[in-house]
């Protein structure tokens, strides 16, 4: 992935959209993965804009290697190259964390309504005390008051809401670590 200043689990690095509302991460099998595609991940993981050539070289395989396989793993949902902004310079100087009870039949209608909020920039069932976790961005304390006392009580279904705010970021990493491991293939072009 590209570079930013600040970015994390969808904090500063989704405003528009790492993964845009209409394109939610897909449930993939696990897609085997040689060491050219792992090698490849990583270098991308590091600079998204790393041109095709230059991997080529650094791996010792052709540049049509490298961009069908950036294609296919595009295409099997392991790989998304975007583009990951700073919240900060974008004028939202508050990130907050919300875990909300869902009444039971409106969890499929909440997240749908939660999906369409452009301050709402992660959206995920979970299992434990709450039924759903955001994450929101907005410019300032008023608007996340506003989300919190207005917006967020008007979603129907809707029982409860426990609120986070993130004062300090101290590590962010899109980087996942060991990835593919165990389910190398053979090296091929």
């Amino acid at each position: 992935m590209a570079r930013a200043s600040r970015c994390a689990a969808g904090h500063d690095a989704t405003i528009g959209g790492v993964r845009p509302v209409s394109s939610p991460p897909r449930a993939t099998p696990d897609v085997p993965l040689d060491q050219i595609d792992r090698e490849i991940l990583r270098i991308l993981q590091g600079n998204g804009r790393a041109p095709y050539r230059e991997i080529a070289r650094e791996l010792g395989v052709s540049e049509g290697t490298v961009r069908n396989r950036v294609n296919r793993l595009q295409s099997d949902g392991v790989l998304t190259i975007a583009a990951i902004t700073d919240q900060f310079a974008l004028g939202y100087r508050v990130t907050a964390f919300c875990l909300i009870r869902v009444q039971v039949g409106y969890q499929a209608s909440v997240v749908e309504e939660l999906s369409r909020w452009d301050d709402v920039i992660y959206v995920s069932s979970c299992t434990g005390r709450a039924d759903l976790y955001i994450q929101v961005v907005c410019r300032d304390h008023e608007h996340l008051w506003e989300l919190l006392t207005q917006r967020l009580p008007s979603v129907e279904g809707v029982a409860d809401v426990e609120t986070f705010q993130e004062i300090k970021l101290h590590k962010v990493s899109y980087v996942y670590p060991n990835f593919g491991e165990g389910a190398a293939g053979p090296v091929s072009e």
